[in-house]
Order: C-alpha cells, then structure tokens, then sequence
C-alpha cells in the first residue's frame, strides 16, 4: 500500500469515529407541554385545585413531529403527527397536521389540522375556543 491509501484509510477511520462520536452524544430533547386549564364558553375557569376532567399533553420534537396524548375516563388516546411553527406579533404559533388520532384534533373546521399559540406569558393555548370549542392552557414541563 503506498502512503496515499494509508491517508484515506485514517481520513474515513476519523470520519466514522467523529460522527459516532456526535450521534451517541446529541440526543434531541422535546418539548412537553401538559394541560392545566380548562373554560367552557361562560363558564369560569378551572383552578390548578380542582381536578380537570381530563388530562392531556403535546410534545413536540426538533424533528418537527409531535405527539398528543389525551385521557379521559381512563381510556388513553394518542395522536401524532407534523408540525410547523411561525412568530407573530402575538407569539408562536403552532400548526400540526395530525396523521393519527384524529378523533382529539380540536379544529374549528373539523380536518386534520389544529393551531397552537405560545402566548407571551409562555403559556400554549389553543385556538379552538374561536368557534365555541373549549379554551385549553397548556404549562411547559
């Protein structure tokens, strides 16, 4: 083997080990939101003291994929799917097409889509409460 072979060998061995190396090191965390409060058209909002009637939380991956987990009278439901962010003069807003679960997408038009707003108190709120679906908050975990 002449000197230019050993070269490649020892650049491909260095490549091989370098990103081993990154891959066993950066492992992407999500970001978990869990529900905390519930309002129903006029009717005031539940407290952190009062049981909400059902439990639900979003996690959101850096590879732009999310999961929505929804209990309810101890039957689980889990859905996921895509999403895309964009800021606003509001905040963040999250839009997630759902690919499974559909039966908990909370849609004011009824499809496979449903939007999310990081509020500027750092709060995730839904949007279905803008055609008289329930007003949900979500807190960061």
């Amino acid at each position: 083997m002449n000197s230019l072979n050993y070269i490649a060998i020892a650049a491909i061995l260095f490549m091989v080990f370098a990103c081993a190396e990154k891959n066993a090191t950066s492992k992407p965390q999500g970001e978990t939101w869990q529900l905390i409060e519930m309002k129903s058209g006029m009717v005031s909002p539940s407290s952190e003291e009062e049981e909400l009637p059902m439990s639900q939380s979003y996690v959101f991956t850096p590879e732009m994929k999310f999961t929505k987990n929804q209990t309810k009278d101890a039957f689980t439901i889990e859905a996921s799917g895509t999403y895309t962010t964009k800021k606003t003069s509001e905040g963040v807003f999250y839009t997630l097409k759902y690919t499974e679960g559909l039966q908990i997408v909370g849609s004011c038009t009824g499809n496979d889509n449903e939007e999310l707003l990081v509020r500027k108190d750092g709060k995730l709120q839904n949007s279905w409460m803008m055609c008289d679906g329930p007003l949900l908050v979500y807190e960061k975990q």
